[in-house]
């Protein structure tokens, strides 16, 4: 995990870096995950056209992206997709159900569909953001680190790093909304360990979930391929 360092948010991180067998890693500047960017600089847009990211999906609700625009919307130096996940992004009931919540979004198929078919024809590299970048995202994410390859340990790991970035705000969130369980808010490794061992029971592998949900060879080559290089097709 590298952190990706954009001005105004707190949860920006590169997908590059993890390693995936014979000495090597996942690729950096292809998926970068993040929190919502409500506002970027000059120096943001430099340094995201530099590395050749021009790519921005919103994985959030109807109500959210229109409440809280996108900083990257009707930027013209970005492609901006909206490319909401099921659930909306609506807090579970309680802590058992977190992992469930996760479930929940990739078993509804059709807009992981999406997002990934987005995701395989894009020239170049990736940022896709939810709100606070922990779930919806951190959802995506695993899904593309396990058709990397990357071991169920790293995956947590980079689940459980939103936790050290979003600590702080989680908290006066609570604070201020003083009915909702921190619990749920918080990036728990066994949330994500949970949700891992469901998919798994029923999809066997991210390959045969990707080819269920109706992505083509071409397409689940192309993700890989941003993920490691020379991978065989």
């Amino acid at each position: 995990m590298s952190k990706f360092l954009l001005s105004k948010t707190l949860n920006t991180r590169d997908l590059g870096g993890y390693s995936v067998g014979s000495g090597k890693i996942t690729n950096y500047n292809m998926f970068i995950r993040s929190d919502v960017p409500l506002q970027i600089s000059n120096d943001d847009i430099e340094l995201l056209l530099e590395k050749n990211i021009t790519t921005i999906l919103d994985l959030r609700s109807d109500d959210e992206v229109q409440i809280k625009p996108c900083a990257f919307k009707d930027n013209k130096n970005f492609q901006y997709h909206h490319c909401k996940i099921h659930g909306d992004g609506n807090l579970p009931k309680g802590v058992e159900f977190v992992p469930v919540s996760y479930f929940e979004m990739v078993d509804e198929q059709k807009t992981i569909l999406n997002i990934m078919r987005v995701l395989s024809k894009v020239k170049g590299g990736s940022l896709y953001h939810c709100t606070a970048g922990k779930d919806r995202t951190g959802v995506i994410s695993a899904l593309l680190l396990l058709l990397a390859g990357v071991s169920k340990s790293d995956i947590l790991d980079d689940y459980e790093t939103s936790e050290v970035y979003l600590s702080s705000m989680l908290q006066q969130f609570c604070k201020i909304n003083k009915n909702i369980d921190i619990n749920i808010i918080t990036p728990k490794r066994e949330y994500m360990d949970k949700f891992l061992d469901m998919f798994q029971e029923k999809y066997n592998s991210v390959e045969e979930y990707f080819y269920q949900i109706g992505l083509s060879h071409t397409e689940v080559m192309a993700l890989k391929n941003k993920l490691i290089d020379c991978v065989i097709s």
